[in-house]
């Protein structure tokens, strides 16, 4: 089917053919009535003649009103094909508009549809976001407790073998208590100052000892003399 502007262009041209027709069909008509008048006016003068010059004029006028009549004839056929012409234009152009307004329509509707599945494409992506995060939330949670569990479970078995090389097995759980370590040999250090101090008092009674003994041998030597 043409498009809309070609349907308009056949509606405006058919309307122009149909009054061309009609005013072909007015001026023939003009000349069928002066040659009807004109045979009137002969078939009088030959009734009241027997001149065959007026029998002639009877004869040539009736030709001109039957031409006339003819070409009217004509004429009125092309007239009613161009108004049915003009009436299946109107109606083409008619169908035409309705399949514009209907394409039209459509492509509003179908614009309306993709903004709304757009829109709903999001909000049901965010639910399932959601959904989804709240769900791996909690797969996550029991995975790194589990992990967490082998992990503590393989950390003491190796503390367990570790333990057993240590020379001294306290060190161990001084270790895990914060600065139990560092206060335990502060503490061994003072221990040991206070240890050394009497072994010093040890050695000067042991330097004052001798002093006493020679004044005694001194005193047993004056005695004797």
């Amino acid at each position: 089917m043409p498009g809309k502007t070609q349907l308009s262009d056949l509606v405006k041209k058919a309307e122009d053919g149909l009054r061309r027709v009609e005013g072909m069909i007015d001026r023939e008509r003009k000349t069928l009535s002066e040659a009807k008048k004109k045979w009137e006016s002969a078939q009088a003068k030959a009734k009241a003649s027997t001149r065959a010059a007026e029998q002639n004029a009877v004869k040539r006028t009736k030709a001109a009103v039957d031409k006339a009549n003819q070409r009217l004839k004509t004429l009125r056929g092309q007239m009613d094909e161009g108004r049915a012409n003009l009436s299946d234009s109107r109606v083409l152009a008619k169908i035409k508009a309705s399949e514009v307004a209907v394409r039209q329509k459509l492509e509003e509707r179908a614009s309306a549809l993709a903004s709304r599945t757009e829109a709903d494409l999001a909000k049901a992506v965010k639910a399932f976001e959601q959904r989804f995060m709240k769900k791996r939330a909690i797969e996550d949670k029991n995975k790194l407790a589990d992990i967490e569990k082998s992990l503590q479970a393989k950390h003491r078995q190796a503390v367990k073998q570790l333990a057993s090389k240590l020379n001294d097995p306290e060190v161990l759980q001084e270790s895990a208590a914060p600065g139990g370590r560092k206060q335990k040999a502060v503490v061994k250090k003072t221990t040991a100052g206070k240890k050394k101090a009497p072994g010093k008092q040890a050695t000067a009674k042991k330097a004052v000892a001798p002093k006493g003994a020679m004044k005694k041998k001194a005193a047993k030597k004056t005695t004797a003399k």
